[in-house]
C-alpha cells in the first residue's frame, strides 16, 4: 500500500513536471515581435510605433510619418496596402516596411477628395486650414461640424473637435467657419452657427468659449456669425464678423471685445466693411481684412480708424473685377497669400513693395481634376508650399509655387 502510494505521488510530480514545462512553452510563445523598416532610409521618415512585442491577435495601429520633403508611398512585408495609418494583427512575428518617395507632385491633394461625406477619409465643404507646430494640417470641416487633425501622410483625419453633431454644447459646433492654431497646439474655432470662439487644447474633449456665446447681437460681449479668426503669441483673439460687419478684438481672459475694423454698418466707406471673411495680423499688430463684398484687402493699422485699401477688382481686367476675397494668411509680416473664390485663384501680394501677382489660376492648369472650386484659405508648409482648402471640391490640396 505504501509502494502504490509512492507511485502515484511521483507521477503526479511527473505530470505537474510536465505541466510546469508546457506552460513556459506556451509563455515563450505569447507575444509576437514586430520589427520596420523604413526604406530609402530611416531620413525619409520613421513608424509609430517602429517595433515592440504584442499579445496574440492584438490589433495596433501602426502610422508611417514621412519627413518635410518626402511622401509616403505604401506598406510592404507582412501587410500590403496604402493605408496610412493601417491595422496589424498580430497571428506570428512580423516583419513591416514603409516606403516613401521623393515629393515632386506639382499638385496632390492631402487630405478628403473622396466625395462629399462624413466618413474620416471624406471632407464636406472645408473653409479654414492651420498648421500646428508639429505640422500636423487641422481643417475646418464646416458642414460636418467637426475640426478634423491629418497627420504628413495620412490618409484618413483624426477627430480634433466636435463631430458631435451640430448643437451649443461644449463638446459640439455648428458650421464652424476659419480657425487658428496657438503655439501650445491649442485650436481657436470661429463656432459660426453658434456665435461664440471655442478653444479647445491640445486632445480635448470639448471646448471653452473665449469669446461671444451670449447670443446674436451687436453688443460688446456678443457676435454675429464670426467667421475669420486670428490669435497673437499674447493669446489675443481677432474675430471678423460676417453679420455685423466689423472686426473685434477679444485679449486674453475677456468677457467683452473691442472694435479694431468697421462696425459702421455695411457699406464701401474706408471706415466700413461688408461680411469681411478671412483676416490676418502682422506682429505690429496691425490687420489685414479680406472685406469680401466691398471686393477689396484693407489694411487696418493698429489704432486707425479707417481702413487703406491694398488691392481691389479695380486691379484686374474688367472680365475679372468681381473678386469675393474669402481668406488671407500672411507669411513671415512681408507677404500675403489671398484666396478668391469667385474668380478661383490665388493671389500673393508683396507688402514691402505693394505689388501683387496671380500665382494660381484654373486656367494654367492641364488636368480637370487639378482644378479648384471655391478655395477659401491657404497656409505655407515648413518647404513652402501651398496648402489651400478647396471647399466646394471638399479636400485639401497642396501645390508647389514659384518663389522669387
Amino acid at each position: 500500500m505504501k509502494q502504490s502510494t509512492q507511485f502515484v505521488y511521483i507521477l503526479a510530480l511527473l505530470f505537474l513536471g510536465l505541466g510546469c514545462s508546457k506552460e513556459e512553452d506556451e509563455k515563450k510563445s505569447t507575444s509576437y515581435t514586430l520589427r520596420t523598416e523604413v526604406w530609402p532610409s530611416d531620413q525619409n521618415g520613421k513608424i509609430i510605433p517602429s517595433q515592440g512585442d504584442y499579445n496574440p491577435f492584438t490589433i495596433k495601429t501602426i502610422y508611417a510619418r514621412p519627413e518635410p520633403g518626402w511622401v509616403f508611398d505604401r506598406w510592404e512585408g507582412a501587410v500590403s496596402s496604402k493605408d496610412n495609418p493601417v491595422a496589424v494583427s498580430f497571428y506570428d512575428d512580423l516583419a513591416i516596411r514603409a516606403v516613401f518617395t521623393k515629393d515632386t507632385f506639382k499638385v496632390r491633394t492631402i487630405a478628403g477628395g473622396k466625395g462629399k461625406g462624413s466618413e474620416l477619409n471624406q471632407l464636406y465643404y472645408p473653409t479654414g486650414i492651420a498648421l500646428d507646430p508639429s505640422g500636423d494640417l487641422y481643417v475646418s470641416d464646416m458642414y460636418n461640424h467637426r475640426i478634423q487633425r491629418w497627420k504628413p501622410g495620412a490618409t484618413v483625419g483624426i477627430i480634433a473637435a466636435g463631430g458631435n453633431g451640430f448643437g451649443y454644447g461644449p463638446a459640439q459646433l455648428e458650421e464652424p467657419g476659419k480657425i487658428d492654431i496657438d503655439s501650445q497646439g491649442n485650436i481657436y474655432i470661429a463656432d459660426t452657427g453658434n456665435n461664440r470662439i471655442q478653444k479647445w487644447e491640445y486632445g480635448g474633449l470639448s471646448g471653452t468659449t473665449v469669446a461671444g456665446g451670449n447670443g446674436m447681437g451687436t453688443e460688446a460681449n456678443q457676435l454675429n456669425k464670426p467667421f475669420g479668426i486670428a490669435v497673437d503669441n499674447s493669446g489675443t483673439v481677432y474675430i471678423s464678423e460676417l453679420g455685423n460687419h466689423r472686426v473685434t478684438k477679444w485679449k486674453a481672459g475677456a468677457t467683452t471685445g473691442e472694435i479694431i475694423a468697421g462696425g459702421n454698418g455695411e457699406g464701401n466707406r474706408p471706415d466700413q466693411l461688408a461680411i469681411p471673411m478671412g483676416i490676418a495680423v502682422n506682429t505690429k499688430g496691425d490687420l489685414f481684412v479680406a472685406d469680401t463684398y466691398n471686393h477689396r484687402i484693407q489694411l487696418w493699422e493698429k489704432g486707425a480708424t479707417k481702413g487703406k485699401t491694398l488691392l481691389s477688382g479695380k486691379d484686374f481686367k474688367s472680365d475679372s473685377q468681381i473678386n469675393y476675397f474669402s481668406g488671407i494668411s500672411i507669411v513671415n509680416d512681408t507677404v500675403l497669400y489671398i484666396t478668391d473664390y469667385q474668380q478661383k485663384r490665388i493671389i500673393r501680394y508683396y507688402l514691402d513693395t505693394d505689388t501683387f501677382e496671380i500665382i494660381l489660376t484654373n486656367d494654367t492648369l492641364d488636368k480637370e481634376e487639378d482644378k479648384l472650386s471655391q478655395p477659401y484659405q491657404t497656409a505655407v508648409d515648413i518647404m513652402g508650399d501651398l496648402i489651400i482648402a478647396d471647399a466646394k471640391n471638399n479636400r485639401i490640396q497642396k501645390r508647389k509655387i514659384e518663389t522669387e
